[in-house]
């Protein structure tokens, strides 16, 4: 069973690209975000509405790689009867350079079709990687926003 990957190449520097991994998740992921990301041994945490998860670096390599082990986990989507299936899972990020630029490869190692939450964690990595890749080349990425959403909420009642 195939872990979800996926690679961008970018003009930045790998030292830029590991930048937005470890100092920029709020501009790229969610801006709902506490803690830290930038070292081994720092934990954050970070939200999509009541989508909560807490994630530990166990692996920082600077413009190489970084990985983060996710510590807790809770989906929420009604459908999921298993709502904490990213726990124990690692998201490696893995940094290289070649004549086309900086190439980002991320895997998100454990997340396969086995899951219940993989075609919309599957569309969530999509989006939110094209999101990076708009960070980095633009400099304003397409977070969560948690402000945006409470209104848009509010809008709906």
């Amino acid at each position: 069973m195939k872990d979800y990957q996926k690679s961008i190449t970018v003009n930045n520097s790998p030292s830029e690209v590991y930048a937005a991994i470890t100092e920029h998740i709020q501009d790229w992921w969610s801006d709902d975000f506490s803690g830290g990301a930038a070292q081994k041994g720092d934990q954050y945490n970070i939200a999509f509405g009541e989508t909560k998860k807490t994630f530990e670096i166990i692996e920082a390599i600077p413009d190489q790689k970084i990985v983060w082990l996710c510590l807790k986990a809770h989906i929420d989507m009604q459908a999921l009867k298993k709502k904490d299936e990213w726990v124990g899972t690692r998201l490696i990020w893995t940094i290289t350079s070649d004549d086309n630029g900086t190439i980002l490869t991320f895997l998100h190692e454990g997340l396969n079709q086995n899951f219940e939450c993989y075609n919309v964690c599957e569309a969530g990595w999509d989006y939110f990687i094209d999101s990076l890749q708009a960070f980095l080349t633009t400099g304003k990425g397409t977070p969560y926003q948690k402000q945006k959403a409470r209104l848009e909420w509010e809008e709906k009642k």
